[in-house]
């Protein structure tokens, strides 16, 4: 909570506050008349006329309100009077100045706040006029307009009572009434006074206008003329009303009447007044309050509860199974005519030019027929077909359609139409029209009617449709679906089941769908009991329905589960939707599950790879088999103590991180290699990898396979040391044959046949590309081995990066691809070895090469980043396959086997990539572009000049 500051001016504000005079002092009139009118105004429950004096706020004028004062410390005042003009809290709930504020989160509950400073003259502000709700409210400049206002009718009676007894106070009054009358006067609300004993009544012009008259046509007033302008049907509600406030029942008289208007008509108006005072006798005396004209409010409330009643009998025929789509449609026709005064409605399937009426309500005279087909052109519906909304002409001869052809060939004087669509696609049109031209204007309840009424014309087209091509699908699917009904005098019945019923419960569909007897007759006696009490405890609680159950077929009595979801009915019967299907075979699986979860033990038990169970909250171990106890050198009680992370060395923290994760999100981690801690402190490779389930509590479980990979890292590195043999034994004498082909080739040794020259190029590549290889293999051992050395320096980025696009632009001209820089960095420079770095940028520019469409560009963009200096490499290849992610950057790692003959390559570049970027304190990766294609990225640390 932010609680008010003190004003700059404090000492001389309150100096200003206390001569005014009015803390503490009795209550007055003239104030309470505003918060009144305030209240009436705003219908809020809480107006205030607040000074804020040192250390509390006191209340000259309080409604709503049981308290007199309350601590400044937590006033909304508080912060008003620190400006001039109006401070309002639409929803103190969502400001996190106020939400935590007592007056908020205790009684008053406060969730709306406006209030207008009350000024005492330069910049001093006294006060406020507020208003207080406990309900969020908005608060248009118009609000904000007439609180100021009635807080400067505050101010004005202030200064009044600082110039008594002269003259200026007599004006100052004159002036606040003016002002106050002006204020009424702008709401366009007419206000009327009614002394109760006499029958004296004053009203304003607006009061008048509201029933079409002036107020000189209807001197002279009194409570009568009231009388002769309302509904005699209103007058006992008024009367009740006016009776219940008068005894106190009510804090107001508030009441919707009728009033004769001066053209004949009935006007609404929204009648609220309070009572002023009353006689030495306690009888009313003075009573106040205002008229609105709320005529447009009860016709759109007629016209709403009209099309709810049509809209009510839509929905009757929607949900009523008894009727097919053709009565449903015809039945609708017939209460939109109704609704709309208009005898004739089709709705039509339009395809090209062609109008087809597909239902229709007309009266006989009009010779229509179902399936009767127009030209589009000669029907008001090519109009339709145009627009995107509802077409309304209330008189066709003197419309800009007068000349249309549907006029000058059926004389259809009234006419309304809309689009119907069926999935998502334009069918038909929705229609209604009249020979007699319609007297009244469409209004847009009409309008709204008939869009209400084409979308759900168009959802039951859409329905039909789709169960036709459900009835195709379902007798596909095994078991039976099925649509179940049950009434309230306990009849069952299956309206719709799919054929595989026949093969449940040994009946056809027509056999129960009207009475689903049959069908029972073939459940189990001892089941039988237990389907009706499910049946009962679904539609009691709306929930879902689902058992297993016997029924006897012509192969015995074989086991079937039925699932389906209720939905109550206007008629107060149920309908089931589901399906059942038989689970005999699950059933017997379900048996010989459990005859074989010892053999599932022994299995465990007997399993070459390590496997393990363990809570996923706590990482402690549950079961283990001897696989995972033999290499770790633990016992089974001594494992059972330990969690995983025990088990596991530091460095690999962040793998059993993204481990955990990935369970969370994928319910699946690794594969992942690591290394475990024997019991003696020494290590072992493992290979890890799982997968997250749930127990019948709820406990959450990690089942994994931990394989000890000692012998395969082994073999690993007797192949990378054989690999590095038969590399350095190779290069030397490649390198002398590929040079000695190079001579024959050309000419040194003599002229050579074409024939000789082909085979010869053919014998270079192959030659060229196993040094490519023997490189690879050599620069990927010193990497692994550690025997690499790199030679440092600072490099600008950016001339890197030009040097090595110049250096592809030939290679990347057989592929007829371009390739293009977009640099943000000129002077940025990185600490790297030239050579290997370039070795990086080539790799990623060739591979890009190789994997563009022809006519591609290939984009390099060199950045600043957080860790120094990004340059990304982008192509619109077709991009890294998730299957190929987890291995981009292994050794020997291609896509697929096709890559290597189709665009060359040794599969080590990604792999030394990125062992020099590591090694040179950078990274490496890449992303999927959305677009297509890929991006791999670099990002080296930046250095100094």
């Amino acid at each position: 909570m932010r609680a008010p500051q003190v004003p700059s001016n404090e000492r001389e504000r309150l100096q200003r506050l206390y001569q005014t005079g009015l803390l503490d002092s009795l209550p007055d009139e003239r104030f309470d008349r505003i918060t009144r009118m305030a209240k009436r105004y705003w219908d809020v429950p809480i107006v205030l006329i607040s000074l804020v004096d040192a250390n509390r706020q006191w209340f000259k004028s309080c409604i709503g309100l049981d308290a007199s004062e309350t601590s400044r410390d937590i006033s909304f005042c508080g912060h008003a009077i620190h400006q001039q003009d109006l401070f309002c809290v639409e929803d103190t709930h969502r400001d996190p100045d106020f939400s935590d504020n007592p007056l908020v989160t205790g009684p008053p509950y406060i969730r709306f706040y406006a209030g207008a400073p009350i000024s005492g003259g330069d910049d001093c502000y006294l006060g406020t006029l507020c208003l207080i709700s406990p309900t969020p409210r908005t608060f248009s400049a118009d609000d904000a307009q007439m609180l100021k206002d009635l807080g400067s009718l505050v101010e004005s009676e202030i200064e009044r009572i600082q110039l008594s007894r002269d003259q200026v106070t007599l004006k100052a009054y004159v002036e606040n009434e003016r002002r106050l009358r002006e204020i009424i006067d702008n709401t366009r609300i007419a206000t009327w006074e009614w002394n109760v004993q006499t029958g004296e009544t004053t009203f304003n012009e607006r009061w008048a206008e509201i029933i079409g008259y002036t107020l000189a046509e209807l001197e002279p007033v009194s409570i009568d003329t009231w009388m002769s302008f309302a509904h005699p049907d209103d007058l006992p509600q008024s009367a009740a009303q006016l009776d219940q406030h008068f005894r106190g029942e009510v804090d107001y008289y508030d009441v919707e009447c009728r009033m004769r208007h001066k053209d004949g008509y009935w006007v609404w108006v929204h009648d609220r007044g309070r009572l002023i005072s009353r006689t030495a006798e306690g009888e009313p005396l003075l009573m106040s309050g205002t008229h609105l004209d709320v005529t447009e409010r009860h016709h759109a409330q007629d016209e709403l509860a009209r099309q709810i009643e049509v809209l009510s009998a839509l929905n009757q025929i929607a949900s009523s199974s008894d009727l097919d789509l053709q009565h449903q449609l015809e039945r609708a026709l017939q209460i939109g005519s109704t609704f709309l005064a208009l005898p004739l409605g089709i709705i039509s399937h339009i395809e090209g030019k062609q109008y087809t009426v597909e239902w229709f309500t007309a009266p006989p005279e009009a010779e229509l027929e179902r399936l009767q087909i127009f030209d589009l052109n000669i029907t008001y519906c090519d109009l339709v077909v145009s627009q995107a909304d509802v077409i309304a002409i209330e008189q066709m001869s003197v419309s800009e359609y007068s000349g249309h052809p549907c006029y000058q060939t059926f004389s259809l004087e009234a006419y309304i139409g809309v689009a119907i669509q069926v999935n998502q696609k334009p069918y038909g049109t929705l229609n209604f029209s009249s020979p007699l031209r319609r007297d009244q204007p469409f209004s847009e309840g009409d309008r709204v009617f008939m869009r209400l009424l084409a979308r759900w014309i168009g959802a039951a087209i859409e329905r039909e449709l789709s169960e036709q091509r459900l009835t195709k699908l379902v007798a596909q699917v095994p078991g039976m679906v099925f649509q179940f009904r049950r009434w309230s005098d306990g009849r069952v019945a299956f309206p719709y089941s799919s054929p595989g019923i026949r093969a449940i419960y040994g009946v056809s569909p027509e056999a129960v769908k009207a009475d689903a007897s049959a069908a029972f007759a073939v459940i189990h006696p001892e089941d039988l009991q237990a389907v009706a009490s499910s049946i009962e405890q679904s539609m009691q609680e709306m929930s879902v329905w689902q058992l297993q159950y016997r029924v006897k077929t012509d192969r015995g009595w074989r086991w079937v589960e039925g699932r389906s979801t209720p939905e109550s009915q206007t008629d107060g019967s149920m309908v089931w939707h589901g399906y059942i299907h038989d689970i005999d075979e699950y059933k017997q699986a379900e048996l010989a599950l459990k005859e074989n979860e010892q053999r599932f033990r022994g299995l465990f038990e007997l399993s070459p790879i390590g496997i393990a169970l363990n809570d996923f909250e706590t990482g402690r171990f549950l079961e283990v088999n001897e696989a995972l106890l033999q290499p770790s050198g633990y016992t089974r009680e001594e494992f059972f103590s330990l969690s995983y992370l025990e088990l596991t060395p530091v460095k690999y923290m962040p793998q059993e991180e993204r481990a955990l994760i990935d369970l969370e999100t994928l319910g699946r981690y690794g594969p992942f290699e690591k290394e475990y801690i024997r019991k003696d402190g020494t290590r072992y490779p493992v290979l890890l990898r799982g997968i997250l389930l749930m127990d019948r509590s709820g406990r959450r479980l990690i089942w994994s396979f931990i394989e000890d990979i000692s012998e395969r890292k082994r073999v690993e590195q007797m192949k990378d040391e054989f690999i590095s043999t038969v590399s350095h034994e190779l290069r030397t004498p490649l390198t002398s044959l590929s040079g000695g082909i190079g001579l024959v080739a050309g000419g040194a040794l003599g002229p050579v046949t074409k024939d000789v020259h082909d085979v010869l190029a053919i014998a270079q590549s192959n030659s060229k590309r196993l040094i490519t290889l023997i490189n690879d293999l050599l620069d990927m051992d010193k990497l692994v081995s550690g025997k690499m050395q790199l030679d440092f320096s600072v490099l600008n980025i950016a001339e890197v990066v030009k040097r090595s696009i110049e250096e592809h632009q030939p290679y990347a001209a057989q592929f007829d691809v371009s390739l293009r820089l977009d640099s943000e960095c000129q002077e940025v420079n990185v600490l790297a070895d030239k050579q290997r770095l370039g070795q990086v940028l080539a790799n990623l520019i060739s591979n890009a090469i190789k994997f563009s469409p022809p006519g591609e560009c290939i984009t390099l963009t060199v950045k600043e980043c957080d860790s120094g200096v990004r340059i990304e490499v982008s192509d619109r290849g077709p991009g890294i396959s998730p299957d190929f992610a987890e291995k981009i950057f292994q050794k020997f790692s291609q896509a697929d086997s096709t890559d290597r003959r189709r665009h060359g390559g040794t599969g080590l570049g990604l792999a030394i990539s990125k062992e020099l970027m590591e090694k040179m304190g950078g990274q490496i990766g890449y992303s999927n572009r959305e677009e297509g294609g890929a991006v791999f990225y670099i990002e080296l640390p930046g250095a100094r000049p």
